[in-house]
C-alpha cells in the first residue's frame, strides 16, 4: 500500500482504528490503536482457500493449550475477520497481534533451549489435532525430489562454469568449490536413499505432522521470557525434523557453526520430545546439502548485473561459512550416537 490513508482503510475492515502506523517492511505495518493494542497488519500471498486452512489448523493448535503464537482470537473485535483485500490485484491482508519483545539471540544459550522447547510442544500440539486436507500443503514424501531437483540444477551449473572461460564471477567460484559443493549433495541424498524417510512419512501421514516450516530466530519473539512463533505462511504438513533444520541452520551459519549453539537448541528440543535415530539421519541430510549455494543459482540465470554481482558476493559468504562443516558434523555425530 501506497500511502498511511490506504493502510488505514484496510485496518477499519479489522474492526479498528489505528492512531500509529508504522512501515517495517513491503507488506507488513505495525499498528497501534488509541487504547495501546498493537497489531501486525500484512500481505499474504496464498489463496483464500490456504488461508482458511492455516486458520482453521492453528485455532485447533490454540484450542489443544498452545497459545504461544501470533494468530487472530476470531472472539475479539480485531479477530473476527480472517482476511481482506487490497489493491488492484486484490492481495489478500491479515491482522494478528503484535507480540512485544525481542528476537532471540543464537548464542543466548537459555534462549535458544526455549524457543527449542516451544517448537517441540507446537510439534506435539500438531500431532494431537485432526489436519484437515482441504487447502493444505503437504510435503511428506517429496524431500528426494525437491533436493533431487536442486542437486541438478547444482550440477548444471558447475558443468556450465567449466565450459566457460570466463574469469571472473559466478563460473571463478564453481570452478573452484563446485566439486565441493555436488559432494555435499550426493552425501545427502544417499543418506537420504539409505535412511527410513518412507516409513517416518507413513507413520506421520497416520498420526499427523505439522510443521511451521520457517522455524528460525527471527520467527521466534520473547515475550516476558516466554518465545511466541509468529509468521506462518510456510504452514504445512511436512516431518518435524524440518523445522529442527530451519532452526539449527539459521541459528549456527553466521556463528562459524559452533555446535555449542546446535546443542542448546536440540537439548532443548528433546526435554520435551525425544528424537530416534532416523531422525538424526534426515536432520544431517538437510544440515549437509547445499542449499544456500542452490538457491543462489537458481535466482542468477534471470538476474541483471548489478543482483547478480551481489548473489556472487552471497555465495562466496555462504562458501565460506560453511567450511566449519566439517568440525561441526564431528561433534554432531559424537551427540547423535550417545543418544
Amino acid at each position: 500500500m501506497k500511502n498511511r490513508e490506504q493502510v488505514v482503510r484496510t485496518v477499519r475492515k479489522f474492526n479498528i482504528t489505528p492512531k500509529e502506523v508504522h512501515f517495517i517492511k513491503s507488506g507488513v505495518y505495525r499498528l497501534v490503536t488509541s487504547t495501546g493494542r498493537a497489531y501486525c497488519l500484512k500481505r499474504m500471498r496464498y489463496s483464500p482457500e490456504r488461508l482458511r486452512w492455516m486458520d482453521e489448523v492453528l485455532q485447533m493448535v490454540q484450542k489443544q493449550g498452545f497459545s504461544a503464537l501470533a494468530w487472530r482470537n476470531p472472539k475479539t473485535r480485531a479477530g473476527k475477520t480472517l482476511f481482506v483485500r487490497v489493491g488492484q490485484k486484490r492481495h489478500p491482508y491479515i491482522l494478528t497481534p503484535w507480540i512485544p519483545g525481542c528476537t532471540p539471540e543464537p548464542d543466548a544459550a537459555g534462549q535458544m533451549y526455549t524457543c527449542a522447547e516451544a517448537l517441540a510442544r507446537f510439534h506435539h500440539v500438531g500431532r494431537g489435532i485432526d489436519i484437515p486436507s482441504h487447502g493444505a500443503t503437504s510435503l511428506l514424501g517429496e524431500w528426494p525430489r525437491i533436493l533431487g531437483a536442486r542437486a541438478e540444477l547444482l550440477k548444471r551449473h558447475v558443468k556450465k562454469a567449466k565450459e566457460n572461460s570466463e574469469r571472473a564471477g559466478v563460473n571463478e567460484i564453481l570452478r573452484e568449490h563446485g566439486e565441493w559443493l555436488i559432494g555435499r549433495a550426493d552425501h545427502a541424498l544417499d543418506i537420504l536413499a539409505r535412511s527410513d524417510y518412507t516409513e517416518l512419512c507413513e507413520k506421520a501421514g497416520e498420526t499427523g505432522s505439522l510443521c511451521h516450516g520457517d522455524s528460525g530466530p527471527k520467527n521466534f519473539v520473547i515475550a516476558r521470557s516466554e518465545p511466541y512463533l509468529i509468521d506462518f505462511e510456510t504452514l504445512r504438513i511436512d516431518l518435524r525434523v524440518y523445522d529442527l533444520f530451519r532452526l539449527v541452520r539459521l541459528a549456527c551459519k553466521n556463528k562459524g557453526w559452533e555446535f555449542s549453539i546446535a546443542r542448546n537448541i536440540l537439548d532443548g528440543y528433546q526435554a520435551v520430545s525425544e528424537l530416534v535415530p532416523a531422525e538424526y539421519e534426515l536432520l544431517q541430510v538437510w544440515l549437509q546439502f547445499p542449499h544456500k549455494a542452490c538457491k543462489l543459482l537458481a535466482s542468477y540465470e534471470n538476474a541483471g548485473l548489478k543482483y547478480r554481482k551481489q548473489l556472487e558476493q552471497k555465495l562466496e559468504k555462504s562458501i565460506k561459512d560453511e567450511q566449519h562443516l566439517p568440525a561441526f558434523f564431528k561433534y554432531y555425530d559424537d551427540y547423535a550416537n550417545k543418544e
